[in-house]
């Protein structure tokens, strides 16, 4: 189930714009790019670390949440600040961030009992973002 593409827009739009009022003093950009949400954090090397929050089925499904770099690319290991990385998942064959509230953890094997539905309607991008700078040092 997915919602209609002006419905999806105007609900990324609102949490975004929770998101940058509570946020905006420890990123460096939060932006939408079609249904992905974009924040740039301070990353390890000096440049920008970019966190992509893909947000094409939420709120059916979960953000899905990787550090890329600037080609959309999923960025290696060491460019991902703080603990954000976690390890390649077992399913996705990628890099990926272990927490409640993103896709890559609600499709784990070791998660597929804790059902995003459980959570969908208090865990909004706000308290994503949170729990992701957090994680990532900032």
């Amino acid at each position: 189930m997915t919602l209609h593409p002006t419905l999806l827009e105007e609900l990324l739009e609102a949490e975004v714009r929770v998101a940058r009022a509570r946020y905006e003093h420890r990123i460096r950009g939060l932006d939408i790019v079609g249904t992905d949400i974009i924040c740039r954090i301070e990353g390890n090397l000096g440049a920008d670390a970019i966190i992509r929050l893909g947000g094409r089925k939420f709120d059916a499904e979960p953000f899905r949440v990787a550090v890329v770099m600037l080609d959309g690319g999923i960025a290696p290991q060491p460019l991902w600040p703080g603990s954000l990385f976690h390890s390649i998942h077992p399913i996705l064959g990628r890099g990926f961030v272990c927490i409640r509230g993103t896709f890559e953890y609600h499709c784990h094997p070791s998660h597929l009992d804790d059902r995003w539905d459980i959570y969908r309607t208090r865990l909004r991008l706000p308290q994503l973002l949170d729990h992701l700078l957090k994680k990532a040092g900032r």
